[in-house]
């Protein structure tokens, strides 16, 4: 029977917004604005970050709940040891200023679920693996050439739709995309570092949040240097935030003087606080429990404590030099190399006795390539151990996020491949990161906090790239 129009179902409840932004509720029955503060908290702490920011801009008061301090604070705490990959898509002459966080979508896990076959052995079926992805942003360098571009570009599109004499279209090459990249350097707790090629470290962010802070300008007279490492992480003595920076001047052959500066977030300058032993170029930052950790060569790794601001020594590599590739990352609370021989894939722990570390042998697998000839040979980066013991690593050469399970009867591998949407990619990077709603502001009140939600945030750069999809293949 069709309903007569204007009139409304006995039992339908209309939601309204009015001048206080309030939502209210016309009809029966209870409803979720009705909840209770802290249940709305204990709700939301539960979801992941996208989830997160979506309820932030639903409700006047979830947006309040999500932006309180002790809330954000009491997110990380919950989910400080929930990293994930983070994935910027990279091409040497472009600019990638969009990142991805690969989260685990509600209640699904990275993990595979099991199954018993009809031969009665037991399988894993690859379709429970869902993903959300939360698109982020780092700022540009030298904004007002992007913003000055932009401009000229409406004006010539505004003079050719109204038929005014025409003139020079502005030339794509008029703005140098390596005028406007920030590297990636490392994550900590939240917060990334970029660098400028040579300089160094020069900004933290929160690409979660979108705030960023510049760091001090390298002084005049140390202009001539070049920067060989640095990194960002967190001194538990201090309760402070420090960027380092390895630099040498002179000929690369020989390396004359290699210098340690430090910068303290809330201060206005850097200090240096003497030489590094390491003349090498320090590669792959990554921050663990108070130290920073970089590759110095193929065969040794660099520590630097940055509650005593010193280099610490580290056990050597346990496997020798012909190991092709290997990758350094964090699992759970260790330093892991994952090293790849032939047919052989083992990943290697630090554990630590106190005055003592060594290297563990956790996963190894000698496999039987058959069909799978190009797996595993590779350089893979250890990101996390999931709930059902399985690996997820990153295979730079093929640009997948692969899952791996050596279990006993039967082995899983799934490649999830990254896609982007458009040309001008060359490959991907990955950072293993944890996502965190704190601001910068209460991470240090003094600083000048910037957003890149400014005027130039939905500027498209030149054959900027656009979205990123992921492809499974199971294997």
């Amino acid at each position: 029977m069709r309903r007569k129009r204007g009139r409304k179902p006995k039992d339908e409840i209309q939601i309204v917004i009015n001048d206080d932004e309030q939502i209210q509720q016309i009809g029966d029955g209870p409803f979720i604005t009705d909840l209770p503060r802290s249940v709305v908290q204990e709700i939301l702490l539960k979801l992941p970050i996208k989830s997160i920011l979506m309820c932030k801009i639903v409700y006047k008061t979830w947006h309040g709940v999500i932006s309180d301090p002790e809330f954000t604070r009491m997110h990380f705490h919950l989910n400080q040891e929930e990293a994930y990959p983070m994935i910027r898509p990279w091409h040497r002459l472009r600019v990638g200023r969009t990142l991805y966080l690969v989260e685990p979508a509600e209640n699904s896990g990275f993990d595979l679920e099991d199954h018993t076959g009809d031969d009665g052995t037991l399988k894993s079926i690859p379709w429970p693996v869902r993903m959300s992805i939360t698109n982020c942003k780092i700022p540009l360098r030298n904004p007002e050439e992007a913003f000055k571009y932009h401009n000229k570009l409406v004006d010539y599109m505004l003079n050719r739709k109204r038929g005014a004499k025409k003139k020079h279209r502005p030339c794509i090459n008029d703005i140098n995309p390596l005028d406007h990249r920030y590297e990636l350097v490392n994550s900590c707790n939240g917060l990334l570092c970029l660098a400028e090629e040579h300089n160094g470290p020069s900004v933290v962010c929160n690409p979660i949040t979108g705030e960023f802070i510049h760091l001090p300008h390298v002084l005049k007279n140390e202009s001539h240097k070049k920067c060989i490492g640095g990194g960002f992480g967190f001194s538990p003595k201090t309760n402070k935030y420090k960027v380092i920076r390895v630099l040498h001047e002179g000929a690369d052959h020989p390396i004359q003087v290699v210098d340690i500066e430090i910068h303290t977030l809330g201060t206005h300058s850097w200090k240096e606080v003497g030489s590094s032993p390491f003349a090498e170029h320090m590669k792959s930052p990554i921050y663990l429990k108070g130290s920073l950790y970089w590759y110095s060569s193929l065969d040794s790794i660099a520590s630097f404590d940055l509650d005593t601001e010193l280099f610490q020594s580290v056990p050597p590599l346990p496997f020798q030099v012909d190991y092709l590739e290997r990758g350094m990352g964090v699992l759970g609370e260790s330093l892991s190399v994952c090293a790849t021989h032939d047919n052989q894939i083992d990943v290697w722990e630090v554990e630590d006795h106190g005055a003592q570390m060594s290297w563990k042998k956790k996963v190894y697998d000698d496999i039987d390539v058959g069909r799978r000839q190009s797996w595993p040979q590779g350089l893979y980066i250890p990101l996390k151990y999931l709930t059902d013991g399985a690996l997820l690593m990153f295979k730079r050469d093929t640009d997948a996020l692969v899952y791996y399970h050596p279990r006993r009867n039967y082995r899983s591998i799934l490649y999830l491949d990254l896609k982007i949407r458009g040309r001008y990619i060359e490959g991907f990077e990955v950072i293993r990161h944890i996502p965190s709603l704190m601001s910068l502001k209460d991470i240090q009140h003094d600083l000048e906090v910037l957003n890149v939600n400014s005027r130039c945030a939905e500027y498209k750069l030149p054959r900027e790239t656009r979205g990123l999809q992921l492809k499974t293949l199971w294997w």
